[in-house]
């Protein structure tokens, strides 16, 4: 073996090294992060959830710099893992799309950039999509449920969750929708199996949150901040995951949007927002 070829063995090592440490430091962080988080959520606006899903701690100078090298590492190695080139396990799709494609690794993480203010940045659409599927916030679940959970959602893990939601739809209820952004079952099991959340973790609004912009890189967050698709295109991705968002293009039934729900005529969902206020917080995100 030459020099290139042990350099380049050299090399591989060191990387599948450092992403090993990097995946342990990942988990320690997502285990403190379910006792840290809720405190920060539930006394801060957008920006404050924001803050605590990036893990920031608000310092300056050596604080950014380091910031900037942890948010580099991240997105390359959850890039790698997203892939699953070195074992990380590739992500399965989502319910109802095939879009996974359309994401840039590394540009739209769960790691998310803070959001501004007046309502703009990622916080400010997190908000406007809560706003809309849950007006009563985290513990809201599907109205017409036949089944009520047996104690607030945010108090229960990710598995109570989808027992009760299995248990609810077995009873009887047309939707097994939950929490701020409406997680139906299947939904939050496809999260499950992407690694986002784990059966363990407590259905708090920071997992919420947390689940809510998993769903955005889904749908082309990373294309639409990459400039592959513009905010109509991602509106409508939008739409097809919340349903109570306008479709930009066409309902599902092929139908010109004029305003309406993706899932119109379903029986069960209607748009709440208008296409130039989604629109407008689509473009706020720079």
């Amino acid at each position: 073996m030459g020099s290139r070829g042990a350099l380049a063995v050299l090399g591989a090592g060191v990387v599948v090294a450092t992403y090993a440490a990097w995946r342990e430091t990942k988990q320690k962080d997502a285990e403190q992060q379910a006792i840290i988080q809720p405190a920060v959520y539930q006394t801060g606006g957008a920006k404050a959830k924001l803050a605590a899903m990036q893990g920031s701690g608000g310092g300056q100078g050596g604080d950014l710099k380091s910031a900037l090298v942890g948010w580099g590492v991240d997105t390359l190695f959850g890039a790698i893992e997203r892939g699953g080139w070195l074992g990380g396990g590739k992500s399965s799709p989502g319910v109802g799309g095939g879009w996974d494609i359309d994401r840039v690794p590394g540009s739209a993480n769960t790691n998310s950039p803070p959001a501004s203010s007046g309502g703009k940045g990622l916080g400010g659409l997190l908000d406007l999509i809560g706003s809309v599927e849950a007006p009563k916030g985290y513990d809201q679940v599907y109205g017409g449920t036949k089944l009520a959970p047996p104690k607030p959602i945010t108090s229960m893990t990710v598995a109570e969750v989808l027992d009760w939601q299995d248990r609810s739809v077995a009873a009887g209820s047309a939707s097994s929708a939950a929490g701020k952004y409406q997680v139906i079952r299947g939904t939050l099991r496809d999260e499950v199996r992407n690694g986002t959340v784990s059966m363990n973790d407590r259905f708090t609004p920071a997992v919420q949150d947390k689940i809510a912009v998993s769903r955005m890189n889904y749908r082309g967050l990373g294309a639409y901040q990459a400039g592959l698709i513009d905010e109509t295109e991602f509106g409508q991705r939008l739409s097809m995951e919340w349903a109570s968002l306008p479709a930009l293009t066409t309902d599902r039934k092929g139908r010109t949007a004029k305003g309406q729900s993706y899932y119109a005529g379903d029986g069960l969902n209607k748009s709440h927002v208008a296409p130039k206020t989604i629109l407008d917080h689509i473009k706020g995100l720079f």
